[in-house]
């Protein structure tokens, strides 16, 4: 009886042990993995087991099934961003499309009857000089010609020498306003017939240096503007001896146009024309820059340069950094 006992107990305990490797093992990893798998974690490798029975298959049926579990998440992953993609960029074609029409818009307003404007400008200039009153017609004459150039130049770049030209419309006008306050002087170092530039660029960094800059200063100020060639870039600076910003507002207004910039519309805090004129640099070409240097009751700079063209058409894309402006638009270290 007792060898007959040790034998029972000595087959029992192979067999819980057989049993315990080929049955109770594996279940033990397989609801490990589970577990791991309903956590989104595929990191384990697939499971291995040594036997070649029912047990074997699941195993293998289950490292498939985990295999194709992977697949159908990552799928899904991918076509949720790809999803997210289209509703970004769908948004964004709203948003250009809204202020597409926006622009129409205002470009309806600006053209609204313009032979009429010009007719009743022409007829206040030949009363001003039937009335000998030279000063009223050249002021017309200067008005007439800022209206014509807004209202029917729809080119993306002119000749330098159709911006300068329009400059000194708009200062003779504003001359009139603030007298002796406002001094201009203007230094081309290049052709102005043979250098092309952005239109609508000249008139509003001028129109800014003297309502934000000169304006406000009691005794006036002076505005230079400087054009010249400096390895692959024309520089064009318009620089002013008026109040000048903060250095708090300075910052605050290069990040709100770097922000502009990139997500291509204007903010609220940028400005119409500096916005305008800073994304249209960096959108039209490559390697453009907008410079811009302020100090308080000293005055303000602003920069653009501007890259120049190889005959075969391609851009010299050379840029130093570290090349800013002095107050008198001459070059400095910054």
């Amino acid at each position: 009886m007792l060898a007959f006992s040790a034998v029972v107990l000595a087959v029992t305990a192979m067999l819980t042990k057989l049993l315990s490797h080929t049955l109770v093992r594996p279940l033990v990893i397989l609801a490990d993995s589970s577990k791991k798998i309903a956590r989104y974690d595929f990191s384990e490798p697939d499971l291995t087991v040594d036997n070649r029975d029912e047990m074997g298959d699941l195993v293998k049926s289950f490292n498939k099934m985990k295999h194709a579990t992977e697949g159908y998440i990552n799928t899904l992953k991918k076509n949720t961003e790809i999803a997210e993609l289209l509703y970004r960029e769908e948004m964004e074609k709203v948003e250009t499309e809204k202020q597409l029409e926006a622009a129409r818009l205002e470009l309806l307003k600006s053209q609204i009857n313009p032979h009429f404007l010009f007719n009743a400008l022409n007829t206040i200039s030949g009363t001003a000089k039937l009335e000998e009153a030279y000063t009223t017609d050249q002021m017309i004459a200067s008005l007439s010609n800022l209206f014509r150039y807004n209202l029917k130049t729809s080119d993306q770049v002119v000749m330098l020498e159709r911006e300068l030209k329009v400059v000194e419309d708009y200062l003779f006008i504003q001359k009139m306003r603030f007298g002796e306050r406002v001094a201009y002087e203007c230094r081309t170092e290049v052709d102005p017939e043979e250098v092309m530039i952005p239109a609508f660029t000249l008139q509003p960094l001028v129109e800014n240096a003297v309502i934000h800059g000169i304006s406000r200063k009691e005794q006036g100020g002076r505005i230079f503007l400087r054009v010249w060639k400096k390895e692959a870039y024309v520089i064009v600076s318009v620089a002013d001896t008026g109040v000048g910003m903060a250095k708090e507002r300075y910052e605050e207004l290069c990040r709100n146009l770097e922000e502009s910039r990139r997500k291509g519309k204007r903010t609220s805090k940028t400005g119409i024309g500096l916005g305008n004129i800073y994304k249209r640099v960096y959108t039209m070409y490559k390697n453009g820059h907008v410079k811009i240097y302020s100090t308080e009751q000293k005055g303000c700079v602003v920069q653009m340069w501007i890259p120049l063209e190889r005959p075969d058409g391609t851009d010299e894309w050379l840029w130093s950094e570290g090349l800013g402006g002095g107050a008198d638009g001459s070059d400095t270290d910054s």
